[in-house]
């Protein structure tokens, strides 16, 4: 057992980074080590995966209250900057910083809403808060609800190859979360039925990944009614 924790570890390294409000100084973490064992958690099902589901991913200015995941964190524009700042100054209270993962997720939301972000960010945002309330089912349902039009227009912008099939995927799995089966039944024989290149250029039809996902869902529906149809460890 302790070999397989180590086999499936991910690890992090302190660094130092530039709060670009401040200017100042702040400790993040960094990435060191995974493996693609990241594929086959339950977030799987909402198409996010680690880092964006670590803590450690969040990078927090306890001074200034700016945050954001760590593969953005220097990317604001001026506009974004002096937005961020006046805004920060206005709704931050350093006093009551957030602490717990979840309440730097929420007050990161809050932060995001401030740049200049699209509707692929959110979309993944919103699915991540949805894997992340997976235990509240109301609340999780509200950030499928917010991805579904999202994943919607995406589809309709005619997605090709593997981003076509993993929207229609998600586009199955949240409607069958919300208890419309005969949609999700409908998205996930797209899904299985769309075709996509592989490495060799090849054309081909059924991605094995989405297809072992989609199995899953459809045994899933096959076992419980829709009305509980909900999520929590990777349902």
């Amino acid at each position: 057992m302790l070999l397989l924790g180590t086999a499936n570890a991910t690890t992090w390294f302190p660094s130092q980074k530039i709060d670009p409000i401040t200017g100042e100084e702040v400790t993040v973490q960094e990435i060191k080590s995974y493996g693609s064992y990241i594929y086959k958690w339950p977030s799987k099902f909402d198409m996010v995966f680690w880092p964006l589901t670590d803590a450690n991913w969040i990078w927090f200015c306890p001074k200034s209250g700016y945050a954001s995941f760590g593969d953005d964190f220097d990317k604001l524009s001026d506009a974004e900057k002096k937005r961020l700042s006046a805004w920060l100054k206005e709704n931050y209270d350093p006093n009551k910083k957030p602490e717990a993962h979840m309440d730097k997720l929420a007050w990161m939301e809050k932060v995001y809403r401030q740049r200049q972000k699209d509707d692929r960010f959110w979309s993944r945002f919103y699915r991540l808060m949805a894997y992340m309330h997976r235990e509240n089912q109301q609340k999780s349902l509200e950030y499928v609800n917010k991805a579904l039009p999202l994943l919607q227009t995406a589809l309709d912008t005619n997605l090709k190859d593997i981003e076509r099939i993993e929207a229609l995927f998600l586009l199955g799995e949240y409607n069958r979360r919300i208890g419309q089966e005969e949609k999700a039944r409908k998205y996930f024989a797209q899904a299985k039925a769309t075709t996509y290149k592989d490495e060799d250029g090849k054309e081909k039809v059924g991605d094995p990944y989405f297809l072992g996902l989609v199995q899953d869902r459809e045994n899933l529906m096959k076992k419980e009614p829709s009305s509980k149809a909900v999520p929590g460890d990777g349902k």
